[in-house]
């Protein structure tokens, strides 16, 4: 899985940085710097494998997420065309960051199998952290940029309140989940998940 991993963050980047070089000879510098910040993006969780416990999976699932969020979204124009692909998206981006939380509780040895109710607190501050950091990142670039990923001429703030809801419900899935699992005392997909992080 890791050859799999490293094979696909350079055939993304390879595509990413030609389009990234396209959108630059055209004149169109926002979306040749979308393009290219793709190549960070996604090597970030191999920089921070040795400081955090990330799974080969674990990085798997963010950079299938980040390829479905940043290329197919944003260079691809998914966001513009396929009906509630953004707020598929964002849901999926309180999943993600719902997996954040816990390896963040597990790496800084926060994780109590017992607490339960501080577990999921947790697990949804992450994700309202990083849904508001997205925002207040696409606002900054929006303005130093002149764009409007943000939606404000179309919606007013409608998308960025829409984006960090659908945010929440994706976390708020993955902590239901995550509750029953621990009731019930069944070992499923985020039990599993934790089980092999501890370890």
């Amino acid at each position: 899985m890791k050859k799999f991993n490293i094979l696909f963050i350079i055939l993304v980047s390879i595509l990413s940085v030609s389009i990234g070089i396209n959108k630059f000879i055209d004149g169109n510098i926002t979306e040749a710097l979308v393009a290219t910040t793709i190549v960070p993006v996604m090597v970030l969780p191999l920089l921070l494998k040795r400081s955090l416990k990330l799974s080969d999976s674990t990085i798997m699932l963010y950079l299938i997420f980040v390829f479905f969020a940043q290329f197919v979204g944003s260079m691809l124009n998914a966001y513009d065309t396929i009906p509630m692909f953004d707020k598929i998206m964002h849901l999926s981006s309180g999943v993600v960051s719902s997996v954040l939380g816990i390896i963040l509780l597990v790496s800084f040895k926060k994780y109590d199998d017992e607490s339960l109710a501080f577990n999921i607190l947790f697990i949804i501050a992450t994700t309202f952290m990083v849904a508001g950091l997205w925002e207040i990142f696409e606002y900054s670039a929006d303005k130093v940029f002149s764009g409007d990923a943000q939606r404000v001429i179309e919606t007013g703030i409608n998308d960025t309140m829409q984006d960090i809801i659908a945010a929440f419900f994706g976390s708020i899935s993955f902590c239901i989940l995550y509750a029953y699992e621990k009731i019930a005392k069944v070992e499923f997909v985020i039990s599993k998940y934790i089980k092999e992080l501890v370890q």
